[in-house]
Parts: C-alpha cells; sequence; structure tokens
C-alpha cells in the first residue's frame, strides 16, 4: 500500500530537489569561472607589469652601451644627449625594433619607452636618484666625474616602469713603449757638453733613446744625434764620446721596432677621449694646451714664450696626427708627446729649442725627426706620464645604484 501511494505520489518533491541541486552546481561553475576569469585577468596584469619591466631594463642596457660609443664628457657641452624615444633613430639612442623584438607577441603591442641621461652634478644626486633633482641636469657630464644617471621608463599595454642607475665611464690602459726618445731620427743642434737628454732613473723596459735607423759614415742627416764624418764626429767612437756627454745615460738603441707606438685602434679610442673631454682640436690651439688627452688633427704648431702645459704632478697626454710641433722660449710641457706622423715625413716632425723642456717623453711614428739642443736640457724621461695613455672604453652600472622608481 505504501508503494503504491507513493508511486502515485504527485507532489514534485524530486523536481524542486533536482532544480536545488543544479542551482547549487551553477553557482559553483559560475564562482569557478569568475575565479578563473579573475586569476586569467592578474596573470595578464602580471606579464604586462613584466613585459613593461623587461622592456624598461632593455632600454637602460642599449643606452649605457651607446654611452659606451661616445661617452658624454665635458666636451659635449654644446652637444649633449637628448632624451630617447621608440621614435629615435639616432645611434645615441636604443634601436627601437631590437627592444619591441625581446617581447611576446601579445605584449608588443601598445608599448612605448623612453630614456634620458642626466648628470649628478648637484650634491644630494651625487649618489641617490630623485626626479625632482635631477630634472634641469644637462645630458651630459658637466661636472667632469665620470659619472651620469641614465633613466628608463617603458610602458606595454598601459603598464609602466621606470628605473634609473648611475653610470660610470671605465678607463683603459693604451701599452704603449716607454722612452725619453722613440723616433725615426735624432738631431741634436749643438755640439756642447752638457745633458740634453736625461732619462736617468727609467724603469725596467724603458728606453732612453731609441731610433729606427742605423749610423753610417757619410750620412747627410744625423741618425743618432750627429751625422757621422761632419761637426768633427770621424766615427762610430766620435760619436759615442759625444752621445756620452749629451745623454744620460747613454742607453741608446738603433734599429728600433718600426711599428707605430699605438694602432689604429687605439688611436681612435684616444681621438674619442679627446673629443668627450673637451679637448680635441681640429688645428693647433693659439696657446699649449693642457689635458689628460689632448688631441690636435693637424697643423704645424709653435708654442714659445713661457707657455706650459700641465704640471709634474699631473702630466697629460698631447697627440698631434697629422703635423708638427714646435716648443722654444721657456715652454715647460709635462707628459708625454706623441706624434703620429700620419704625413710619414722623415723630417722635422717634433722641435725641442732654446729652454724649452718635456718632462715625459717624446714618442715620434715612422721616419721622423726630434730635434733638440740649442740651449739645454730638452728631454727628461718621466715614466709616470706614460700611465695618462688612457681611454674611455666602456660605460657600467655602479653596484648598489640601480632601483625602481614611481615615475611617470
Amino acid at each position: 500500500m505504501t508503494l503504491r501511494r507513493l508511486r502515485s505520489d504527485e507532489g514534485g518533491w524530486v523536481l524542486a530537489t533536482a532544480i536545488g541541486l543544479m542551482a547549487i552546481m551553477l553557482g559553483v561553475v559560475l564562482a569557478t569561472m569568475g575565479y578563473v576569469d579573475t586569476q586569467q585577468k592578474e596573470s595578464g596584469t602580471a606579464r604586462t607589469r613584466e613585459a613593461a619591466f623587461n622592456l624598461a631594463e632593455a632600454a637602460m642596457t642599449a643606452q649605457i652601451f651607446a654611452l659606451t660609443q661616445e661617452w658624454p664628457g665635458k666636451g659635449r657641452s654644446s652637444d649633449p644627449y637628448a632624451p630617447c624615444t621608440q621614435a629615435s633613430v639616432t645611434a645615441r639612442c636604443p634601436n627601437s625594433a631590437s627592444l619591441t623584438n625581446l617581447l611576446s607577441s601579445p605584449d608588443a603591442t601598445q608599448v612605448t619607452w623612453r630614456t634620458e641621461v642626466r648628470d649628478n652634478n648637484t650634491a644630494p644626486s651625487q649618489t641617490f636618484y630623485s626626479d625632482e633633482q635631477t630634472a634641469s641636469s644637462p645630458g651630459y657630464d658637466s661636472n667632469g666625474d665620470g659619472k651620469v644617471w641614465v633613466r628608463a621608463k617603458a610602458t606595454a599595454l598601459g603598464r609602466t616602469r621606470t628605473m634609473v642607475a648611475l653610470v660610470r665611464v671605465e678607463d683603459f690602459f693604451e701599452n704603449m713603449p716607454h722612452g725619453a726618445v722613440i723616433a725615426g731620427r735624432l738631431d741634436l743642434s749643438n755640439m756642447g757638453n752638457k745633458i740634453i737628454i736625461d732619462g736617468t732613473g727609467a724603469a725596467s723596459g724603458s728606453k732612453v733613446v731609441a731610433v729606427r735607423c742605423t749610423p753610417q759614415s757619410g750620412e747627410s742627416a744625423p741618425c743618432l744625434g750627429h751625422a757621422i764624418g761632419q761637426g768633427g764626429i770621424k766615427d762610430m767612437t766620435d760619436l759615442q764620446k759625444k752621445l756620452n756627454q749629451q745623454i744620460a745615460p747613454n742607453v741608446t738603441t738603433t734599429n728600433f721596432n718600426s711599428a707605430p707606438a699605438l694602432d689604429a685602434s687605439a688611436r681612435d679610442r684616444l681621438r674619442k677621449t679627446a673629443i668627450a673631454d673637451g679637448t680635441y682640436y681640429a688645428s693647433c690651439p693659439a696657446s699649449l694646451p693642457s689635458g689628460k688627452v689632448v688631441w690636435i688633427e693637424s697643423g704645424a704648431c709653435s708654442w714659445t714664450s713661457n707657455a706650459q702645459g700641465n704640471s709634474s704632478a699631473d702630466p697629460g697626454m698631447l697627440i698631434i696626427n697629422n703635423g708638427s710641433v714646435y716648443l722654444g722660449g721657456t715652454t715647460n710641457f709635462y707628459g708625454v708627446l706623441y706624434a703620429v706622423n700620419a704625413q710619414a715625413t722623415t723630417g722635422p716632425v717634433v722641435q725641442v729649442q732654446g729652454n724649452a723642456t718635456v718632462t715625459g717623453g717624446v714618442i715620434i711614428d715612422g721616419q721622423g725627426t726630434l730635434i733638440g739642443g740649442s740651449s739645454k736640457l730638452n728631454v727628461k724621461l718621466d715614466d709616470n706620464a706614460f700611465n695618462k695613455a688612457r681611454s674611455y672604453v666602456s660605460a657600467g652600472m655602479i653596484q648598489n645604484t640601480w632601483r625602481e622608481i614611481d615615475g611617470s
């Protein structure tokens, strides 16, 4: 009876129960879908934030590489680094296509980036960055400390990341032969019994005097100080006797290595260093220049009177590429005077006359001649001066200065 009654019951409890269960299941499904959707959105947000971060970091790295190629030293005051964006096409800026290719295709749309070079020329910003402190800083190393800030900002699909780092230029020691005089020929213009070239205290491996010729009888021009067969110099014995009086100590090398003191790549680095430092001259400046590295492209330069270049405590390097140098009067130059002799002459390339003195060394490439000796000591070796042969070769972030900032 009970079973028969239940079978014929039309109260609809099963349907109601089924509907209730389906509603519960639907709620669970909708909640799950909502959760999954939220997670997908969060994942997408994280991915775009990561894409913006990667793009900003890549832009910063590329900008630092550009600084390596052309350091913005004090010589860039009239041509500072301008801000770079994805529309920039100069060698001073990151390559936009290369940066965009670093991103996966869904994130490579609606991307923008910007890099800026700002000097650390105010006291607070020398070690700590803030947009407010550096907003008016120039785009070059105006204080000459070899450091600038690089700021990089990138936006991907509306997400922006900004980072900064203090970047320092690195010096590279250009190894060149050391010597009081290294030249094609040496011509000492008087026969006095006095020291004209002083190589006292030469470090191991340094030359006192080295020439690329070999003295021989009947020469028309001096190879090693004086021509054999002229002026009372009858033979090599007479020549050595005179050089014992004029070179201290008389340690000379003949038939020296014909290779240039510095190869083309080293010279190019030094030229770029002079440009960065503002000590590059297309032609001879009016007064004897001073500087860590001074480059003169061409000209017949002459400085007399009481001119002075650099100091004994801070010697430099003066390079003339195509041309000659004459020092006279009471001129004093402290450092290495290097003549590339691009004109390939065998005649006078450097003349140190009168009471002029070079304290450091004179280096002449090729067969060019150094003339000295008209009055007194003209060249005194200082091995320390050769340590100034340094160029800018790389730039890198200073440890612990990189950080992400809130920047618009």
